[in-house]
């Protein structure tokens, strides 16, 4: 297999919404107690990753984006505006059912960095892939596991020369990514006792 197949199934295999998930599953095994782990892998799953797909599927059926890597910036905007509204349905969905502080405040994270990218995206095409994968080495940072921490720079490092190989990404772009998913995720889940 030559290495643009390989970065182009890492891009498909490791899409934000995988990552989402990834760090849901992690936080609800370490932080809940019975059922809310469940619930806060459940709303994770539909808010995180299925609804996600479902509306990257609908936006290349319906040509409002051309590509799976979405290249062009423009087409970038409805795709985050959809992401803001997910984040925030599942904010709302884990404050419902009284999850754990960590885990509403881990979709704050998902919100906030919709916010940002939706924001930085009207002048320059930032990594989604990277931040997506940088936001449970934030989270992982903050909650000291060492061994997961390691698997998700390594996941990010990854994802990132992926993003590169495939020249969807310039090296800033990737690293502009990684800084604003890690910063915004130790930030606020460390600082942000509200």
């Amino acid at each position: 297999m030559n290495l643009s197949k390989a970065a182009k199934y890492i891009s498909y295999l490791l899409i934000p919404p995988v990552m989402n998930l990834f760090i849901f599953i992690i936080f609800s095994v370490i932080i809940e107690n019975e059922p809310n782990k469940y619930y806060g892998i459940l709303i994770s799953f539909v808010f995180g990753l299925l609804f996600p797909l479902l509306a990257i599927l609908y936006f290349r059926k319906k040509g409002i984006i051309s590509n799976n890597d979405a290249t062009i910036k423009e087409e970038r905007n409805i795709p985050y505006i959809y992401a803001i509204i997910f984040s925030l349905s599942g904010l709302l969905f884990s404050a419902a059912v009284e999850l754990h502080y960590n885990l509403i405040m881990l979709w704050m994270v998902y919100l906030v960095t919709s916010i940002f990218i939706i924001n930085i995206n009207k002048v320059w095409k930032i990594s989604a892939h990277a931040l997506g994968a940088s936001i449970p080495v934030g989270a992982l940072y903050y909650l000291e596991n060492s061994q997961l921490f390691i698997i998700s720079v390594i996941i990010l490092f990854i994802v990132s020369l992926a993003r590169l190989q495939l020249k969807v990404h310039t090296f800033m772009q990737v690293l502009a990514g990684s800084f604003l998913g890690f910063s915004v995720s130790y930030i606020l889940l460390k600082y942000c006792n509200c």
